[in-house]
């Protein structure tokens, strides 16, 4: 049985379906029960309480021998990722899969990456097996831009003059559940990018070619991103967090991009291109 958290949100949701589908066994641990009817439907067993919840973990864990840690960036999340870490070691957890981050560098000041390596540290020295799963800026981020792409053929992003190397949220997951079914992959991180190193004017181009009309980068002021989350009721941590993020990638004017995709899956990782061949109807409208 393998637990799994996050399965509400994009990737762990996108995990739960990718081990659903070949028919591995597994938990979720969900705050509110109606969120995971869809989960359920996949033949996901429901474990229903919060990750803060110690009790509610160590009860979702029972009879887990894997586990994948996903978490949405929040204020506590290095002691709920710690918490998370103990109780499975507490019970019996043999291996616990860790969705990190590649801009998660030793020294770095930025909170989010910073947390990811701390835990990332804890989770080490816990004595379990692990495997720490680094991807960079995933394509799926360009969903976002389906309303300014439809509306004024733009991609607007608060990234400046950064080069990213879109990786996609299904290969990320693909790579997890061979991780969880390979010994292979014990004790190893894995960086995952996409195939190429592109500026945002770049990626546009790719829409351009796909969509069969001129789409435009526009760098969105990081200030004016701060006010967008602001209004959309984000907390005051989470906002300075993700603006800090988005600088981070955004001085980021050059892009090494890994082969461990390709080594893990042994299949070139998805493109921009066939990302928005994927999803061309919300980009057509």
């Amino acid at each position: 049985m393998i637990l799994v958290t996050g399965a509400t949100g994009k990737t762990g949701g996108q995990v739960a379906k990718e081990l659903a589908a070949h028919n591995i066994p597994i938990r979720v641990l969900v705050r509110n029960v109606d969120k995971g009817a869809g989960l359920k439907d996949l033949g996901a067993e429901i474990a229903v309480g919060d990750m803060a919840d110690k009790a509610a973990v160590s009860e979702a864990l029972k009879g887990a021998d894997k586990a994948v840690l996903i978490m949405a960036n929040g204020e506590d999340q290095l002691t709920i990722e710690k918490q998370f870490t103990d109780c499975a070691v507490a019970a019996g957890v043999k291996h616990l899969v860790k969705l990190s981050s590649m801009e998660s560098t030793k020294g770095t000041a930025k909170p989010i990456p910073a947390m990811h390596v701390a835990s990332e540290e804890h989770i080490r020295a816990s004595g379990m097996n692990w495997t720490m799963i680094r991807p960079t800026f995933f394509t799926q981020n360009f969903l976002n831009a389906a309303r300014t792409i439809k509306a004024s053929d733009e991609i607007v992003l608060a990234l400046g003059n950064a080069v990213v190397a879109p990786t996609d949220i299904r290969d990320v997951a693909e790579v997890i559940r061979l991780v969880l079914t390979d010994d292979a992959h014990l004790n190893t991180s894995y960086n995952l990018t996409g195939p190429e190193a592109l500026s945002l004017a770049q990626a546009a181009e790719k829409f351009s070619s796909v969509l069969g009309r001129e789409i435009r980068y526009v760098a969105q002021p990081v200030e004016e991103f701060r006010k967008v989350l602001t209004q959309v009721g984000l907390p005051e941590w989470r906002v300075n967090a993700v603006c800090d993020e988005f600088k981070l990638l955004g001085d980021k004017t050059s892009m090494q991009t890994t082969d461990t995709i390709q080594q893990v899956l042994g299949r070139s990782p998805t493109s921009v291109e066939q990302f928005v061949k994927d999803h061309i109807d919300i980009y057509q409208g």
